[in-house]
């Protein structure tokens, strides 16, 4: 036979015709001969399969589309029996009002089914994007579907209409829910990004979207995000996979963390959160599937553990959902289904159901209970056969216990970033504010005015927020005005007197982290203190690593020159970015807020806070040629704020912070204060214009204030203009500024959005949304700019089309900017320097990481990359070719000494890492070179890394309380760790397991534990071994050791004697010891005594041979191995190298 060229791929005979099935979407039915085409059946999908029924009055056909029909041939009618999907089915919703339930699917369809008659009613198709995340509306007949392409689109099914499209995610949906009583709906990406919906009008649209707070490397789900049924919580695993979070859903302010991975103290492997469902309301739990195929039960208030389910699945949990009624569990693994008795009464507490050939992706109760719907590769509906739960007469009054009597009169403020609670610990605790590093004080400060207390009763957790408003208003000067002063004939070095315009009376800090705040502080500097003569130094600083990331504008590049430098601590450290050397400029006694460069490259300055004593702040030029501190400038009383130099360099313009509210200029050729004024409110931010020397702008609460300098002989006026923020944006900071081309000048706000000014009319003609948090940096050039904010980002923007549109004044359309670039950061943006088209710069963050930028790459490299808070521990490689650091930011970082560059780093997240410890070399001559750290953190638990696989090996859970110091065995066979309660464990990395716990210091932390070695049969006891343990309380005990046979001796026990109450001492010194390496048997000691000195003690003589005078007391202690050199460090911020 011959045919049109179309290919059949099914044919079934029977007696009297026979059906083929073809590509072409054809059943035809043709005679036996083949002669003519007797009846036909079209469909959208070529035919997959055709078969004539036994009497040959149907045939049963299937198409590659996964539709089943048959065609009757008597009445010449087309029955469609079933549709389903083509490929996996990703993840479903089902409705209870219309009985509906929504699917998507790897096809890239979204159906809509009826769950009584089973039959498909609609049918969407997404012709380039693939739906992955689908939710029903609970009340209203909305469907939300989210993309792959991080697209979130709401249909009405009534209208069969599209309502709206969020394009708030940038990648694949992981997570989409509405709260049940339909109030809000929520979203999250596989970049972890959070956004939450209003939904009281038919169109939805965005309150909030937070970045980094859902887990990326959990794994997507179709449930990602679940919500309690009273809808005021919404829980899901983020940041980590082994964190879960719970906020509360109207607002994403945050409520609890709970750390999955510490639960199991038993365990030697991390265990993280898969999935997580709240229980009903009366219960009040949350259930969390893990990684180690457990169920745990957590109190969803307090995120306390009250029980666990083991082991729920040979594979990890993939879905779970409770029932209504709270009675049964459903768990979704191993290809198989599971229903649980939930109270686990029985023996055996599940059944298993079978019918799933590949991974079931999520299962859930129909809203009546009566069905179980699971997809995967296929759609399941079963039929459950449970008894109905008994109705509770007290069911009504239980749900109304915890509710509150009076309604809330106002919103609760959302928090700005989210506060890192450790281990399983509510936020409502007084205590976690503890666990706040100084940069993030000063990000999660609340708004002006407002004070937040918080509350945790005996038995029910609650937050109680109080606003306080201030009676008194911020003072508002004229728009125009004129200061005249004559120019001063004081040494700049002398701070001026001079008669203040009154400041406003209340000192709150700004709503805006471009305002520095300095970190706590808990040294003061040496009363006397004489460096010694250039040239003759013992000690020269030779390398800094870290930046201060909670500085504020601390780091300039010019690229004409390669000039490169900014601040970590009070030091000004300058780089060459190809070579790596650096030149530290010392000439600051307190931490540097910020710096400015001259145009020309040729002059620095910088600015510190004032030290104890002094009544004004510090301000250096330098002289960068040769790095000579040219001149010191006192005039602001607390912190300077931000400074820059005019086009010409001839003035220098200083901005006091919000205590001191001055702005300043200074001549920069002779150094003195030209002029200085009160101004009424803080400002945060101020710029030169770059077409006059005379003029300039800075930014403030809700307006632009524009200065023109104005010189006349001796005498300086100063005339300004406040043009206030356009209404639009409402209550708003204005918190970065630079200038743009012409007449242009920008500004960002607190809210995401940048203005744009015309500097000949001094008004806002233009505004639009740049981001979603604070824009706190912002860069121009040409016809460029670049915005960094607090969400981790920068951007570049394309505005060539600004300067036509400024003539059009208020019309003008910010959809005429376009987003060209955008970088995401480790934290927020703190200082920006680009060059002149804006195509390469450096960037710093608050993580305290300085990053090279290249646009036209998209690339972003780490340049400067330390520690964000405090240094706990420093050690050396055996070869002394690297070194390893721990901080409380929870990192173990190792750099290599040759380049100071970062090699590997190990984090541990919501843990502060408080010693470290290098893996000595092997004891025989042909054993591999150590390439092993260990580290103990403050929840009690030692993790060992292999730097040269960069992986962590081992996780031991020896103590109760934080670990205060650590150390190997001189073999490396053995781990010592000590706590903050005082015992000390010996532990074995080679089983894991702790072989002796020593109580001796119980009581004391432990500040110091030692090694060394010694003669088997030296001091007379056995062991090749001598260890010290050093505890707080000034006791050193001395033992001998051989851990392989299990021998620890105590040999000496020391106790040194101290004054009875310490004067002028807010907290006691550490007690600390070490072996002296020059003189076997002996060891030192320093700590708060009668003296401040340090002890040589003579293990063999039983006393102390030998004592050295210190100027104060000693905070730490290291000695050479190679020479009779003692370094020992002190709370005065002095470092002293002695020679014994």
């Amino acid at each position: 036979f011959s045919g049109p060229g179309i290919a059949i791929n099914s044919i079934s005979i029977s007696s009297t015709f026979c059906a083929t099935g073809s590509e072409d979407g054809y059943l035809r039915l043709w005679p036996l001969d083949f002669s003519a085409v007797v009846l036909e059946a079209e469909h959208e999908a070529p035919v997959s399969s055709a078969c004539i029924s036994p009497d040959s009055r149907k045939v049963l056909c299937t198409t590659t589309a996964g539709n089943l029909g048959y065609l009757d041939i008597q009445s010449r009618h087309y029955n469609t029996l079933m549709r389903s999907h083509e490929d996996s089915v990703l993840a479903f919703s089902v409705e209870g009002i219309w009985k509906q339930m929504a699917t998507v699917s790897r096809d890239n369809t979204i159906r809509v089914w009826d769950l009584v008659s089973m039959q498909q009613l609609y049918d969407f198709t997404a012709a380039e994007e693939m739906p992955c995340a689908v939710a029903f509306h609970p009340t209203q007949q909305i469907l939300a579907c989210g993309f792959d392409s991080g697209t979130v689109r709401t249909f009405s099914l009534a209208a069969s209409d599209l309502l709206v499209e969020h394009k708030q995610h940038r990648t694949v949906i992981t997570g989409l829910t509405f709260s049940p009583d339909g109030n809000f709906m929520f979203s999250s990406c596989l970049q972890g990004t959070l956004a939450l919906y209003s939904c009281m009008a038919q169109k939805s649209h965005v309150l909030r979207v937070l970045c980094n707070v859902v887990a990326r490397d959990a794994g997507s789900g179709p449930d990602a995000l679940v919500v309690s049924g009273d809808s005021h919580l919404l829980a899901f695993v983020g940041p980590s996979k082994y964190i879960v979070t719970v906020m509360e859903a109207c607002s994403l302010d945050e409520l609890l963390r709970v750390d999955i991975s510490i639960l199991n103290l038993n365990s030697t492997a991390l265990d993280s959160a898969v999935r997580v469902c709240f229980a009903p309301a009366p219960r009040g739990e949350l259930l969390v599937s893990t990684s180690s195929n457990k169920i745990l039960m957590l109190d969803a208030k307090t995120g306390r553990l009250v029980r666990e389910v083991s082991p729920v699945h040979k594979l990890s949990c993939s879905s779970l959902a409770l029932s209504k009624d709270g009675r049964y569990l459903l768990t979704a693994g191993d290809k198989v289904i599971k229903v649980w008795d939930y109270q686990m009464r029985f023996d055996i507490n599940f059944q298993v159901y079978i019918g799933h050939s590949e991974l079931v992706r999520q299962v859930a109760f129909t809203p009546d209970q009566q069905h179980v719907v699971s997809v995967g590769d296929a759609i399941f509906l079963w039929d459950f056969l449970a008894l109905p739960a008994e109705r509770s007469p007290l069911a009504g009054s239980e749900k109304l216990k915890d509710a509150s009597e009076t309604p809330r009169q106002t919103a609760p403020l959302p928090l700005l970033s989210l506060p890192p609670c450790l281990d399983v610990s509510s936020v409502h605790q007084a205590g976690c504010q503890s666990i706040f590093s100084e940069s993030d004080k000063e990000e999660e400060a609340g708004p002006p005015g407002s004070s937040r207390v918080v509350a945790n009763g005996d038995k029910d957790a609650s937050v109680l927020v109080v606003e306080s408003v201030r009676n008194e208003e911020l003072i508002v000067r004229p728009k125009v005005r004129q200061e005249s002063l004559k120019s001063p004939g004081q040494s700049s070095n002398e701070p001026r007197k001079e008669t203040k315009s009154p400041k406003s009376q209340c000192s709150i800090r700004p709503d805006s982290y471009r305002h520095f705040t300095p970190r706590f502080k808990a040294s003061v500097l040496p009363q006397s203190f004489l460096s010694p003569p250039a040239g003759s130094e013992v000690l020269k600083l030779k390398a800094v690593i870290g930046y201060n990331g909670n500085g504020r504008g601390n780091m300039v590049w010019n690229p004409d020159t390669g000039f490169f430098a900014y601040t970590c601590g009070c030091v000004i450290v300058v780089e060459d970015l190809h070579s790596g050397s650096q030149n530290h400029w010392l000439g600051h006694a307190e931490e540097i807020s910020t710096l400015a460069v001259s145009h020309d490259a040729q002059v620095l300055a910088s600015a510190s806070g004032k030290r104890n004593g002094d009544s004004h702040c510090q301000i250096c030029i330098w002289n960068i040629q040769d790095g000579v501190c040219t001149a010191s400038l006192f005039h602001h009383e607390t912190q300077v704020q931000a400074m820059a130099f005019s086009r010409d360099d001839r003035f220098l313009v200083t901005l006091g912070d919000y205590r001191d509210q001055t702005i300043a200029f200074w001549n920069t050729y002779t150094c003195e204060l030209m002029l200085s004024t009160s101004i009424s409110e803080p400002v945060h931010d101020v710029a030169f214009s770059p077409l006059s020397h005379r003029e300039l702008a800075c930014v403030g609460k809700g307006a632009m204030m524009f200065w023109l300098l104005e010189q006349q002989g001796a005498d300086v006026n100063l005339k300004v203009h406040r043009a206030p923020a356009p209404d639009v944006l409402g209550p708003v900071e204005l918190t970065s500024i630079c200038y743009g081309a012409d007449t242009l000048l920008y500004s960002g706000t607190n809210s995401g959005q940048i203005c744009v000014w015309d500097t000949e009319t001094n008004c806002c003609f233009m505004t639009w949304e740049a981001d979603e948090g604070e824009i706190g940096v912002l860069v121009c050039g040409r016809n460029r700019l670049v915005s960094g904010s607090n969400t981790k980002r920068i951007r570049l923007w394309v505005v060539a089309a600004v300067q036509e549109l400024r003539l059009k004044g208020p019309d003008a359309r910010s959809s005429s900017v376009l987003l060209e670039h955008e970088i995401t950061l480790d934290g927020t943006i703190v200082s920006a320097a680009f060059d002149d088209s804006l195509e390469m710069g450096i960037v710093g963050t608050t993580a305290g990481t300085l990053w090279y930028i290249n646009w036209t790459e998209s690339t972003s490299i780490r340049l400067i990359s330390g520690h964000k808070n405090k240094v706990t521990e420093v050690c050396f490689s055996p070869d002394e070719t690297h070194c390893a650091t721990c901080g409380e930011d929870g990192s173990v970082r190792i750099w290599s000494l040759g380049s100071m560059e970062l090699v590997v780093q190990f984090q541990v997240l919501n843990q502060s890492c408080q010693c470290l410890a290098w893996k000595p070399r092997p004891v025989v001559a042909w054993g591999a070179e150590s390439q092993h750290v260990v580290a103990g953190y403050s929840d009690g638990t030692i993790r060992v890394f292999s730097i040269s696989r960069t992986e962590m090996e081992l996780k031991m859970h020896p103590h109760a309380a934080a670990l205060t110091a650590i150390a190997y065995s001189t073999d490396g066979e053995m781990i010592l760790s000590g706590g903050k309660d005082g015992l000390v464990a010996i532990s074995s990395p080679r089983t894991g397991m702790t072989i002796r716990v020593l109580a001796e210091h119980k009581g004391s932390p432990i500040t110091v534990l030692q090694c060394t070695r010694k003669q088997y049969r030296d001091f007379g006891v056995e062991g090749g071994e001598l260890w010290l343990a050093t505890s707080s309380d000034r006791r050193v005990s001395v033992w001998a050791s051989d851990w392989l046979k299990d021998k620890c001796e105590l040999l000496d026990w020391l106790s040194f004697p101290a004054p009875a109450g310490p004067e002028g001492l807010g907290s006691l010194p550490p007690s600390l010891a070490a072996f002296c390496p020059w003189e076997p048997g002996t060891l030192v000691y320093v700590g708060f005594g009668m003296q401040k000195e340090a002890l040589f003690y003579s293990l063999r003589k039983k006393q102390v041979v030998e004592k050295i005078s210190l100027p104060y007391f000693a905070t730490s202690l290291s000695l050479s191995p190679a020479a009779r050199f003692m370094a020992v460090g002190f709370g005065e911020r002095l470092l002293r190298l002695l020679c014994c």
